[in-house]
């Protein structure tokens, strides 16, 4: 009977304090026209902090760089922290929206760059929004604290530990749970969720191999580093297709290779950055440690006059949802849904990509906390559908492509139902 009385109240905070979706998709379309790179999320951080602040919640801003959290305590019980990301991505956007982004910005590198929200990071917070004021007008109907985070720097993986170093854990109660969800290029309307690991390791390598400068016209002169990136790229696929078990799932990739200032000059030395993915730690040990060796020994054969230096920038952990508040997230789902539960509810299938969502989890110095992340479809229904019928599934723009967008309806309201479902999963309700 209690679990009853519980599912009846989320259905009706759900069905009474729903947030208006237009205004909701006003600033969807605003966060995508006006992107930001990550450690520039400037203008960004302002619009969804003083959406807080306008809606009631005590905010914070400037944590970790441009991080932002909003709290409402609201009695006793459990404090529930729900994560967006803030950040874009350094690519010019080619989706033909009518609010498509024409912003361009200086990158870390010192080049400037189109910038495009192709992670649909712009839908993840404008659920959370959504998911807030839905929580905040809701106040007298649940028990609790909730955390409202905006993440920076998720792109490249450091704007987590950037919150933390900066003190996070300090600033805010310490989460019971933690929540988050992404959006993925399936069918919008649909929640994907399920326990244990969903998300892999990652490591990302920054390297740069030397050579001795010469002119284009006498290589014998010279040692080209560019023969020597390019012939180091192409025998790092061994590892996957030669040293891995073909039962384990590996990706070793190559994001950016920079060399040379012109045809005729051999260069002194090449850049690029290798990222390792893998679902096992011990495999990711293996892979790692067979791309950094086949890069010192290539090196070596090619007589390179100094040592590679090879950097680590980034090492994510995988992201293990936790059984038991996976399972009582799931409940809720299918409490609310009903007899829709499946064609809204799948099972999330295990994704080799990374998000340091996980170091969220890790307080220092405390115990680990559980956490729940799932993915919410975002294209369009009639689109997938005909697709999947073709058989053409794979045709349909991915994550970090040019082409890539959300449709706003159903994706807006799935994706703030699933946020405050998930917060109201912990709260108590009253």
């Amino acid at each position: 009977m209690e679990l009853k009385l519980a599912s009846d109240g989320r259905r009706k905070i759900i069905k009474d304090f729903f947030p208006d979706l237009e205004r909701h998709a006003a600033i969807y379309k605003d966060l995508h026209e006006n992107p930001e790179l990550p450690c520039q999320e400037q203008r960004t951080a302002m619009v969804v902090a003083d959406r807080l602040e306008t809606l009631g919640f005590k905010v914070e801003r400037g944590i970790g760089g441009h991080g932002v959290v909003g709290i409402i305590r609201n009695g006793s019980g459990q404090n529930v922290l729900l994560r967006s990301e803030l950040d874009a991505l350094p690519l010019k956007e080619n989706t033909g929206l009518p609010y498509a982004s024409k912003v361009e910005q200086v990158d870390a590198d010192g080049i400037k760059k189109g910038v495009m929200h192709a992670c649909a990071h712009d839908m993840h917070m404008t659920c959370l929004l959504g998911a807030a004021a839905l929580l905040y007008d809701a106040r007298k109907f649940w028990s609790g604290t909730v955390i409202i985070l905006f993440q920076p720097n998720e792109e490249r993986l450091l704007g987590a530990k950037a919150m933390i170093d900066d003190r996070l854990f300090s600033k805010i109660p310490l989460p019971s749970v933690c929540l988050a969800q992404h959006c993925v290029p399936t069918k919008s309307g649909t929640i994907a969720v399920k326990p244990g690991r969903v998300l892999g390791y990652l490591d990302s390598l920054n390297v740069r191999v030397y050579g001795r400068g010469a002119h284009g016209a006498t290589p014998q002169l010279g040692i080209d580093p560019i023969m020597l990136a390019a012939s180091i790229l192409t025998r790092l696929q061994t590892i996957v297709s030669r040293e891995m078990d073909p039962k384990g799932s590996v990706v070793i990739g190559c994001g950016t290779f920079h060399a040379g200032t012109d045809a005729s000059i051999i260069p002194e030395y090449a850049d690029f950055q290798v990222d390792v993915r893998t679902f096992s730690e011990s495999t990711q040990t293996l892979a790692k440690s067979a791309v950094e060796r086949i890069i010192r020994h290539e090196c070596e054969v090619s007589g390179s006059p100094t040592a590679p230096r090879i950097v680590t920038t980034v090492s994510s952990p995988a992201i293990d949802n936790d059984d038991v508040a996976t399972s009582r997230f799931t409940r809720v789902l299918e409490s609310y849904y009903g007899s829709e539960s499946s064609k809204v509810i799948q099972v999330m299938p295990p994704d080799i990509v990374a998000d340091d969502f996980v170091l969220l989890s890790l307080p220092p110095g405390g115990n680990p906390i559980p956490y729940v992340y799932w993915n919410i479809g975002m294209t369009d229904p009639e689109i997938w559908e005909k697709a999947d019928i073709e058989g053409k599934l794979r045709d349909l723009p991915p994550t970090h492509s040019a082409l890539y967008a959300p449709v706003i309806e159903p994706t807006l309201q799935t994706g703030i139902e699933a946020l405050a479902l998930s917060a109201l999963t912990f709260l108590e309700i009253l």
